[in-house]
């Protein structure tokens, strides 16, 4: 029982680890979340243009992570933190656009998760929405690469 309790409290402090450590960077945490994103589209990408057999548990997992990540991607952009990163100063300055970006984006990957049982004729036109939501953000906030 004693080892038990140690073992939840010692995965409880690594939790905490890197929660903190996510928080204390918010560069590094926004990077991941959009790294991930962007493993995402790569699953996503070529198998709306059929370069890619479908495969709907791999499309909705994708998805997810993108309606995750974009739900929890405003939070990782503290004032001041522009740092050396893609970001450009138009996300503090409009704030509650990105925010809204963000959400929008988050609320299509989601509701482009409906779409996943019906095949590739079905999910294409959702995709595209998500696609195209990923692209005007980054057109208004990020460097051009």
């Amino acid at each position: 029982m004693k080892k038990r309790v140690l073992g939840l409290v010692a995965l409880s402090m690594l939790a905490m680890a890197g929660t903190s450590t996510a928080q204390d960077d918010p560069i590094k945490a926004r990077e991941t979340l959009m790294e991930q994103i962007g493993d995402a589209m790569k699953v996503l990408g070529p198998t709306a243009q059929g370069k890619m057999g479908y495969d709907a548990a791999k499309v909705s997992a994708a998805l997810t992570t993108i309606s995750t990540n974009a739900a929890d991607f405003p939070n990782h952009f503290p004032d001041g933190s522009i740092g050396n990163s893609d970001a450009l100063p138009a996300i503090w300055e409009n704030k509650a656009d990105f925010e809204t970006r963000s959400k929008k984006l988050s609320d299509d990957a989601k509701a482009a998760m409906a779409s996943v049982d019906g095949g590739l004729d079905t999910f294409k036109p959702a995709f595209g929405a998500v696609a195209a939501n990923c692209k005007s953000c980054h057109e208004k906030y990020r460097k051009p690469s």
